[in-house]
């Protein structure tokens, strides 16, 4: 829940809270998209991930756009 970008010296990382009785193994799957496309796409690096951070830099480079994550536990 709450997932939100955090940017800091071009640096975009997404975080999101999880909730406290989250069991153990849980794991993350990120998607994004620029805004007005359809489709989501998945993050590579951030597939089956136990961290509630990813990196979306690379992915959201261009500061004039705008972008959707989301997170699926």
């Amino acid at each position: 829940k709450r997932a939100v970008f955090s940017s800091t010296n071009f640096e975009n990382i997404l975080t999101w809270e999880t909730e406290a009785d989250i069991p153990p193994g849980t794991v993350f799957d990120v998607q994004y998209k620029q805004y007005g496309e359809k489709s989501w796409l998945n993050k590579r690096e951030c597939q089956s991930i136990t961290h509630p951070f990813c990196n979306l830099t690379r992915e959201t480079e261009n500061f004039m756009e705008h972008y959707y994550a989301r997170v699926r536990a």
